[in-house]
């Protein structure tokens, strides 16, 4: 086993397309990957997916073999756009995700607003911010239920922030504010209002 800061080992990180912290490859001798853990799992779990990953149980190249017979139902299709976004292939899991949203308007998997925030986070982290927002709205307009409802609140404002639009953006902060007080996000959004008012009381009014 070896260990490496993929912060510092760009070269690394980059060959194996690594974007979220911890993930722990499954490799060969020679370096291939076989199969990836990403983020924290406990140890009984953990060694499972080693295990199953050394059988050639859900790998990614398992369910794509399989996406030929499965791909009609909506919960392998989460289940691969999932395995695609934690292999980094973004692409890929945006059309899995978008194609989940399809099969399952209504949610009866329950991953369908899980799939709308992380695409607005994808789109968000290629600058591609009108897009992040159309996706985390669609949460709003049709799952005011969802864990996601929230979130997807703040991926709006930030956004609007992250372009530029910080009159626009700290309406949205400060409106997070007001509908949920109690939410434990609710002083990340304040702080953030009350930075955006400072800055746009320095640029006169940029972004208004």
């Amino acid at each position: 086993m070896a260990k490496l800061n993929a912060e510092v080992d760009t070269a690394t990180a980059a060959k194996y397309r690594v974007k979220s912290y911890p993930t722990i490859l499954v490799l060969r001798s020679d370096g291939t990957e076989i199969d990836r853990l990403v983020g924290y799992s406990r140890a009984p779990g953990f060694i499972q997916q080693v295990d199953d990953y050394l059988a050639g149980k859900n790998t990614l190249a398992a369910l794509e073999a399989d996406a030929a017979t499965k791909g009609s139902d909506p919960e392998f299709v989460a289940k691969l756009a999932e395995k695609y976004y934690g292999h980094g292939l973004r692409e890929k899991a945006r059309e899995q995700y978008q194609k989940l949203i399809e099969m399952d308007p209504k949610n009866v998997t329950g991953q369908v607003d899980d799939a709308l925030y992380t695409i607005a986070r994808m789109y968000r982290k290629d600058q591609e911010y009108a897009n992040a927002r159309k996706f985390a709205q669609m949460i709003l307009d049709r799952y005011p239920e969802s864990d996601m409802f929230r979130p997807a609140h703040l991926e709006i404002a930030g956004a609007w922030r992250r372009q530029g639009e910080w009159t626009t953006a700290r309406k949205h902060y400060l409106g997070y504010v007001k509908n949920f007080p109690d939410d434990e996000d609710a002083p990340y959004a304040r702080e953030q209002a009350d930075t955006l008012a400072v800055k746009i009381a320095a640029s006169d009014g940029k972004g208004a």
